[in-house]
């Protein structure tokens, strides 16, 4: 019975992952600026303390709640699709980029919002280097140099159409991405 109101303490690992979730929602709903450390605690359900051990400020805890929508699930989904034929590695990226950007649509918004603070904080600039790792991908793939942009604003407007209408439909997903794969190779052939 001594044992009755004790918990176990949580990892590091899911603290960090505890405190990211409730400060992405904070943000959602109130933007970097209006948003507090303070409000990120209590979210968490930890004090302030807690949070300023694992993160040192608000700015590292946006960055590392963005960082994984932005940048490492895209290179993993190339690093995943490297032994792939071109099709079907075209496929299966614009697939994973819009099921992430659909599930994680306000998060999205948020980011695209505070474009402008990203800049002040001094990171680079998230859309090129996001650019840099497509373009990257298309020229893996055999698409021409003089058809890179076309293929590469489709790309974007692709994926950034599922932000504004966001879609978990599997079948709906799939059936749009083989029209704008077979789109780019056909027109980029």
């Amino acid at each position: 019975m001594a044992n009755k109101g004790l918990q176990k303490r949580m990892t590091k690992e899911d603290r960090r992952k505890q405190i990211l979730d409730a400060a992405m929602s904070v943000f959602v709903e109130k933007g970097y600026n209006g948003t507090t450390t303070l409000e990120i605690a209590e979210a968490a359900g930890i004090s302030e303390v807690t949070l300023f051990r694992h993160f040192s400020t608000k700015q590292d805890l946006f960055l590392e709640g963005i960082k994984p929508i932005l940048y490492s699930t895209l290179e993993e989904s190339i690093k995943t699709s490297k032994e792939m034929e071109p099709e079907d590695k075209l496929a299966y990226i614009l697939y994973e980029r819009i099921k992430l950007i659909s599930s994680n649509y306000k998060v999205v918004k948020l980011i695209l919002m505070e474009t402008p603070l990203l800049s002040e904080l001094g990171t680079e600039n998230f859309i090129d280097k996001i650019f840099g790792i497509l373009k990257s991908m298309l020229k893996e793939i055999g698409i021409p140099a003089e058809n890179e942009d076309f293929a590469l604003r489709l790309l974007m407007g692709s994926i950034l159409s599922f932000v504004y209408m966001h879609d978990t439909n599997e079948e709906s997903i799939k059936n749009y991405v083989s029209k704008v794969t077979s789109l780019i190779l056909n027109y980029c052939d």
